[in-house]
C-alpha cells in the first residue's frame, strides 16, 4: 500500500497498464518473460510440465497406498518438491523409461497397471535415504502438530 503513495510508481503503474499489462508493474518482469519464450523452449516446458503431471499423478496413488491419514499432504508436497529437484539430474536409464511413457498415449487397462509398476519404480529409484527421510519427517511432525493441537483445544475447553 505505500507504494501508492509514491506518484514516480502510480504513474509507471498507470502507464504500463494503458500499453501491455493489465495487472500492473507487478506483472511486467512475467510478461516479459513470456515475451521472450522460444518455441523451442515453450515446449520443453510443455514436456517438463506433462512429465511432472504423470509423475505426480503416479506418485500420488502410491503414496495412497501408504495409509499415512493426517500426515498425507505434507508428505505429497515434500515428495513433489524432491521431484523436481530430482527431474534435473536424472539417470539415462530414466530419462529414457520416462521418454518411452510419454510416447505411449492410449493406455489399456492392463497395460495403465503396467505404466504405474513402472513410474513407482522410477519414483522409488529417484528418491534418496535423504529424501525418505525427509518425508518420512514431514508425515511426522504434520501428525504431531495435529495431536499436540487437539489436545490444547481439548484443554481450553475443559478449563
Amino acid at each position: 500500500m505505500d507504494l501508492c503513495h509514491n506518484e514516480a510508481w502510480l504513474r509507471a503503474s498507470a502507464a504500463l497498464e494503458d500499453s501491455q499489462v493489465e495487472a500492473g508493474l507487478g506483472m511486467q518482469e512475467y510478461s516479459r518473460t513470456v515475451n521472450a519464450l522460444t518455441v523451442e523452449h515453450s515446449q520443453q516446458l510443455r514436456q517438463q510440465m506433462r512429465v511432472q503431471s504423470i509423475l505426480f499423478t503416479s506418485l500420488r496413488q502410491w503414496m495412497e497406498t501408504w495409509d499415512l491419514g493426517a500426515g498425507f499432504e505434507a508428505t505429497y508436497a515434500i515428495a513433489r518438491r524432491l521431484i523436481r529437484v530430482h527431474l534435473g539430474t536424472l539417470s539415462p536409464s530414466q530419462s529414457a523409461c520416462i521418454e518411452a511413457l510419454l510416447a505411449d498415449e492410449v493406455q489399456s487397462d492392463s497395460a495403465d497397471h503396467q505404466r504405474q509398476e513402472k513410474l513407482v519404480v522410477i519414483l522409488s529409484e529417484m528418491f534418496t535415504q535423504e529424501d525418505w527421510q525427509a518425508m518420512a519427517m514431514a508425515a511426522s511432525q504434520s501428525i504431531s502438530s495435529r495431536v499436540l493441537s487437539a489436545g490444547q483445544a481439548q484443554t481450553e475447553t475443559a478449563a
